[in-house]
């Protein structure tokens, strides 16, 4: 925890910039889809752009991170756009994530397989999980980061991971981050059918 955690931390304080960025585009068009009340989790939140925009849908959201620094850049932009956000300094492995509690659960660029089964249990009936992180063909792109094949998804593999959950929308896309490289992506959204 340590290591990642003094990674984060050294990031966030070099690139203050990250707490300024759109959420992810993936999100916005899918708002759609999210419900408007109740509790949202935003998963390895950084700098709270993602939590800050489900705040702003109506949303109580909780965003759990290891970098304290990226959580006080998330505290300060939210502020700034008056909306409350729960932040959480914690390893997400050792984070008793509630079962039931959320309408929505949000990752964003982050995969930790072993997680799968808790956020998934983690929605609440009619809640919605939203998912976008890198998949293997990334590789391909000598820019691409990360490169780590545990940090990266086989074909399809997003799609099958939560099985009791109803795929809403799925697509797997090579795109462009806001710093201009390429990447390949997972993007779902999935329901917790009620009943």
């Amino acid at each position: 925890m340590g290591d990642d955690r003094a990674r984060w931390d050294k990031r966030y304080h070099e690139e203050r910039h990250l707490a300024s960025l759109a959420p992810l585009p993936f999100l916005v068009t899918n708002a759609d889809l999210v419900p408007r009340a109740g509790r949202a989790l935003d998963v390895a939140c950084g700098a709270g752009r993602n939590a800050i925009f489900l705040a702003g849908l109506g949303l109580r959201v909780t965003g759990i991170d290891i970098s304290p620094e990226g959580l006080e850049l998330a505290r300060s932009s939210a502020k700034e756009r008056g909306v409350e956000l729960e932040l959480v300094a914690a390893d997400l492995l050792r984070f008793p994530i509630p079962r039931g509690a959320f309408a929505v659960v949000l990752v964003s660029h982050f995969l930790e397989r072993a997680l799968f089964p808790a956020l998934e249990a983690a929605l609440e009936p009619g809640g919605v999980l939203v998912y976008e992180t890198f998949t293997r063909d990334q590789l391909a792109f000598p820019e691409a980061h990360p490169r780590r094949e545990e940090f990266l998804l086989a074909p399809n593999e997003l799609l099958r991971a939560f099985p009791t959950l109803r795929v809403l929308r799925y697509a797997e896309t090579t795109q462009r981050l806001t710093d201009g490289r390429r990447c390949s992506l997972a993007q779902l959204v999935a329901r917790r059918v009620p009943g």
